[in-house]
């Protein structure tokens, strides 16, 4: 069990699972790609708007509608609490309460014999 305190963020939820390059992943990093972090200095009022903010600015960076490797967002959920956020479409508004959060997962590399694997798991 981990003692440090929850930290609200958001996730993006794209189109493709698996992503479609391990490598990207790999290389960029897949927080990099879907998780938002929030100004936590400003009201949760505010968490909708901060994530579709991050959202723009991740496609912006990454130069179109595509999360790189993860395809197009369909919606974001934000994590508020543990065990507790919100899904949010596209447009702000809010499509479901979940009694659960969603965390990016993890990547490792693995070699053996020469040989490079990598295996990405669903976050729990």
């Amino acid at each position: 069990m981990n003692d440090d305190p929850f930290i609200p963020y958001a996730v993006i939820e794209t189109a493709n699972w698996p992503p479609t390059s391990l490598m990207t992943i790999w290389a960029l990093g897949a927080v990099n790609l879907k998780r938002i972090d929030l100004d936590l200095s400003q009201p949760e009022s505010t968490y909708i708007d901060q994530a579709l903010a991050g959202l723009q600015a991740k496609l912006d960076r990454w130069g179109g509608k595509e999360i790189p490797s993860f395809g197009c967002p369909v919606s974001i959920v934000i994590n508020l609490a543990p065990k507790k956020g919100i899904r949010i479409g596209l447009d702000g508004s809010v499509l479901d309460q979940l009694d659960w959060t969603i965390t990016i997962g993890r990547a490792s590399l693995e070699t053996a014999g020469g040989k490079t694997g990598l295996r990405v798991s669903k976050g729990a």
